[in-house]
């Protein structure tokens, strides 16, 4: 079993991923920052959508958001981790950060289902601002009726 484990994780015997580039240096480098941007804006989108649910704690189905974040998280890391086979035959390590973010994108796309009726079903801001209206009108209407006055 343990052998078995350091085959997993031996890259000597591998190459890294930039010889089937034929360590051609625009290929090269226009991978590693085309996945260094990738992983920066997939680090900087949770950050936002945590700093979000983190001064709204009001917002419904934040559980949900939470899986997001985690998902385009490990996206992020699957994106550096790319960069980092380009010189680097750590094709294990590659695969287990692969594994987690396919276990949290299934997760998460399963979770999504059964929850967007209920996220349909909320009503709009639109919809909200209309009662609203409607409320005040009603309330106006009933102070001028019986001479109520604020």
């Amino acid at each position: 079993m343990l052998d078995g484990l350091r085959a997993f994780f031996d890259g000597q015997t591998l190459s890294p991923h930039g010889i089937c580039l034929l360590w051609r240096p625009e290929l090269i480098w226009t991978h590693a920052v085309s996945d260094i941007l990738i992983g920066l804006a997939y680090f900087s989108i949770p950050l936002a959508l945590g700093v979000f649910l983190r001064r709204r704690p009001d917002v419904r189905f934040g559980w949900a958001v939470w899986m997001f974040v985690l998902f385009i998280l490990l996206c992020g890391i699957t994106h550096f981790m790319m960069v980092w086979t380009l010189w680097n035959a750590d094709y294990g390590v590659e695969a287990l950060i692969k594994v987690a973010t396919a276990t949290a994108s299934v997760v998460t796309a399963i979770a999504l289902w059964p929850l967007l009726p209920r996220a349909i079903a909320i009503p709009s801001a639109a919809t909200l601002e209309a009662s609203i209206a409607r409320s005040e009108e009603h309330m106006s209407e009933l102070q001028s009726r019986f001479g109520i006055s604020y």
